[in-house]
């Protein structure tokens, strides 16, 4: 369950903005990291989380996020300044039996092998079709789902929603948020060509109204669980109530919406952006565990990622596709690591949530600051860089880089030892209390 938005150049008063919360399982660590270009030698093969498929000769530079286990991406950026998230949505097809591709690998593919997101539309239309989508998007348990994709770069956007392999295709001229529902309906820019002749064959469209994608392809119960549409229509709302410019802080705060300010804790799923993972088939794959903002340039993308869960409880750190990562770290997987920077802010995570309102509080105020003043400098960067050579570019954007992760990593171990002393005024519901516990003895998680 995720949440991804674009705000288009003529909303937002600059650039191309392009936000995603990845919501996964509560101990799915993902991998924030840097790919550079590389080359294949013909013929190579690439082999990703269930298929294999050709390579190409040149791949993009990008920065992925990652379940840790999985070969493809929730949500990147590439060195061209285009952007890709995506989301499960629920089909009334079967599961394929056959070997595909799942929506995070052609979130990667995409990346990988498109300079804009035109281009990236038809790798990934293209992929669909030859190989289409298959296999367990599951971490604990089995999961299987069709995939929405939402692509961006500094000019233009589109939403991508598949079903096996047919699909719809429609561009984006406002604000657009999506989320595990199928929202394109009759208003498509493309269609694939047999989607109508297939949906009428099994009786889900009559053929007399005009073909509404959603309707014909989207599952009823499964949409109304996953509260999609809701959630999508909040995130647009949200964005909408902000006077003037919209900036990447403002879609930071978007990622943080709890609703009515509180994490909700229950059995149903919130309509709120920022997930908590609670029990429950439904909210077990509830909580946001990576969040991402860029503001999409193709000379210097501007990219600033939390590298572990729950926003609310995190800063937004900047990343630089050219200066690689900041810090070089060993790759997360389920068992907790402090080496990890997901694993580092899980610590903090799982503290503040012992009581979010008190703990948050003795850290949030200092978070903002913190991360004001790295959003106000990072924006700097665009003219400094404007007139160096490459060389000169990445040594700066390395320097900047490395300040900032040195900053944050100070920040991250004093504030989680603020939080972790703080006292438990009002501790969450039973239930949840139940699950992260299990979760922590599952990945045998320091508790806070």
């Amino acid at each position: 369950m995720c949440d991804t938005m674009v705000v288009p150049p003529a909303v937002s008063g600059g650039s191309m903005l392009f936000a995603k919360n990845s919501d996964r399982e509560g101990s799915e660590a993902q991998a924030i990291e840097i790919r550079p270009r590389r080359m294949a030698a013909p013929g190579s093969l690439l082999h990703a989380t269930y298929l294999s498929l050709p390579e190409v000769y040149e791949t993009a530079a990008t920065l992925l996020c990652r379940p840790y286990w999985m070969w493809g991406a929730e949500m990147g950026v590439n060195e061209h300044g285009m952007a890709i998230g995506n989301e499960a949505v629920f089909s009334r097809l079967p599961p394929d039996p056959c070997p595909g591709l799942t929506g995070m690998d052609l979130v990667r593919l995409g990346l990988e092998r498109a300079r804009s997101a035109d281009e990236a539309v038809n790798v990934l239309i293209a992929l669909v079709e030859r190989h289409g989508q298959g296999g367990d998007g599951g971490h604990s348990k089995r999961f299987h789902y069709d995939s929405a994709f939402l692509i961006a770069d500094p000019r233009e956007a589109f939403v991508l929603e598949c079903a096996g392999r047919h699909w719809a295709l429609q561009r984006v001229t406002e604000t657009r948020a999506i989320s595990n529902a199928y929202s394109i309906g009759s208003r498509f820019d493309r269609l694939s060509r047999d989607a109508k002749d297939f949906a009428r064959d099994r009786g889900w469209w009559k053929g007399q109204e005009p073909f509404d994608f959603a309707a014909a392809f989207g599952e009823p119960v499964k949409r109304w669980a996953a509260r999609g549409r809701q959630r999508a229509a909040r995130a647009c709302a949200l964005i909408g109530r902000k006077p003037g410019d919209i900036v990447p802080a403002d879609l930071m705060a978007v990622l943080r919406d709890h609703g009515d300010g509180r994490p909700r804790t229950g059995a149903l799923f919130p309509d709120a952006i920022c997930a908590h993972a609670s029990a429950g088939p439904i909210r077990r794959a509830a909580q946001t565990t990576m969040s991402l903002v860029a503001a999409l340039d193709r000379h210097l993308p501007l990219i600033w990622a939390t590298g572990g869960s729950a926003p609310c409880t995190a800063l937004f750190r900047p990343f630089f596709i050219e200066a690689g990562m900041p810090a070089e770290e060993p790759a997360p997987t389920a068992k907790a690591d402090p080496a990890c920077l997901w694993w580092r802010q899980e610590r903090l995570h799982r503290a503040v949530m012992r009581d979010h309102a008190n703990r948050l509080a003795v850290y949030g105020p200092a978070r903002d600051a913190l991360e004001s003043a790295l959003c106000a400098e990072i924006e700097k960067l665009r003219d400094l860089v404007a007139d160096r050579s490459a060389a000169e570019r990445r040594r700066l954007l390395a320097d900047v880089s490395r300040a900032a992760w040195d900053v944050a990593e100070d920040a991250l171990a004093r504030w989680t030892r603020l939080a972790e002393a703080a006292p438990i005024l009002r501790p969450p519901g039973l239930i949840f209390r139940y699950h992260w516990h299990r979760l922590e003895r599952r990945a045998a998680a320091r508790p806070g």
